[in-house]
């Protein structure tokens, strides 16, 4: 019987064959190379997810310090809220890399100021082969409120150019805040030399213009802090179409039916107490003037808006007690739209309270500085006009005046503390 036998290969043929070594010296040699490029990827990745968290945890806290306000109010729950829905948003569409997503927030400062944390775990895309475990990424934010009282605030929600300056007019506003409830993206506008300086300023939409500091957008609106205010009692006429021309006469408190109007140099005091303009215009002009100290005016009815002409001197302090205690104007919530308020005077120093125009427009035309000598002045309205050379000054010195300043005028402005 025959056996087929190989011999075996050459010596110098088996030294010769070292395929199979050098691929396996190369799989070696690569696994660290691997492993460091998957470190770099992983903790690249790492390092961007955790900036997508501290984003999401801003924007949580930035939103919610702006409504601390209803904290303070014994509304915790509703921050709580806007916290988490803000915060969680910001992270939606985010990676399925990320498992896990929490946001916890938390009130500090006896409400004063708001703690968002947004925490996730990391799955590792390359180095889960080396035994690299699931990652827990952290970020924390804190918002604190703290900010200027309103002393200009523009009510309407919708309207473009609720405030707006024109031509050379000026706001100074130092120590307070202009307010616009508006979302239009021109909430608050400005054009050619005109400006506004405030402590703050703050536009439910936008901006256009000079301003100093620069505006915060997309503000919460302020709630029109006298919409509970009941207006004061109107009783019977006591005067119809009351014209005073010339001399000097003290007015007493009452019903002016179909309006009043001090003209012809006449020097016009109002005596404390409550005054009723019902439907007809308030006017003063032809270089009169006209005072009040601890009167308040309430305007009712079909064309009951004030004018102050540019010839006149104008010095107006609200009432300390009563149902006008602090306000100087009233208008009647549910006056005709499209009734206008101007104030022209070019001596105008003293306006010590609040102008309150929840339905119309204020337009402030004139050529000098307007209530400069008023311990304070706030305006609430519709919306605010000012234009010509005016310089609308907005002082803020409450301590000073016994005249009250309505509550509900300093939501504060919420800045990140973290």
């Amino acid at each position: 019987m025959a056996f087929l036998v190989r011999s075996p290969r050459p010596p110098h043929k088996l030294l010769r064959d070292r395929r199979g070594n050098v691929a396996v010296f190369l799989s070696l040699a690569l696994l660290p190379i691997i492993g460091f490029g998957g470190a770099a990827i992983d903790f690249g990745m790492m390092g961007v997810y955790r900036a997508k968290l501290q984003a999401a945890a801003d924007r949580g806290a930035i939103q919610a310090g702006r409504e601390l306000r209803l904290a303070q109010m014994g509304k915790a729950s509703v921050v709580a809220t806007i916290a988490k829905t803000y915060a969680a948003a910001a992270l939606a569409g985010t990676s399925k890399l990320l498992e896990n997503v929490a946001v916890e927030s938390s009130l500090l400062n006896n409400n004063a100021a708001v703690k968002v944390s947004v925490t996730a775990t990391y799955k590792p895309m390359m180095l889960r082969s080396f035994g690299l475990q699931p990652t827990l990424l952290a970020a924390t934010a804190t918002a604190t409120s703290a900010g200027f009282p309103v002393c200009a605030l523009a009510l309407d929600p919708k309207a473009p150019r609720a405030i707006y300056g024109e031509t050379q007019a000026q706001i100074s506003a130092q120590f307070c805040a202009v307010h616009a409830n508006s979302k239009d993206k021109d909430a608050i506008y400005s054009q050619g030399s005109a400006r506004m300086t405030a402590g703050a300023i703050c536009s439910g939409g936008g901006v256009k213009g000079k301003f100093t500091p620069t505006p915060i957008s997309d503000c919460p609106p302020v709630s029109d802090p006298l919409a509970s205010r009941p207006p004061p009692a109107v009783g019977p006429c006591i005067r119809v179409n009351e014209v005073v021309s010339g001399g000097t006469a003290t007015l007493s408190p009452g019903n002016y039916c179909g309006g009043l109007k001090v003209t012809n140099g006449a020097r016009v005091t109002l005596s404390p107490g409550e005054y009723v303009i019902s439907g007809g215009p308030l006017t003063v002009d032809g270089g009169s003037s006209f005072t009040t100290n601890g009167a308040g005016i309430y305007l009712t009815g079909v064309a009951a808006a004030f004018t102050f002409g540019q010839d006149t001197t104008i010095n107006l302090t609200a009432p300390t007690s009563g149902p006008m205690a602090g306000l100087l104007i009233y208008e009647d919530r549910n006056a005709p739209a499209g009734q206008v308020h101007r104030i022209r005077s070019d001596n105008a120093p003293t306006m010590l309270g609040t102008i309150y125009l929840p339905k119309n427009q204020l337009y402030v035309e004139t050529n000098k500085e307007v209530s400069k000598a008023s311990a304070f002045t706030i305006i609430v309205a519709n919306s605010i006009f000012v234009t010509k050379a005016t310089n609308l000054v907005l002082n803020s010195d409450y301590r000073s005046s016994s005249v009250p300043v309505p509550g509900g005028l300093n939501p504060g402005y919420s800045y990140l503390s973290h």
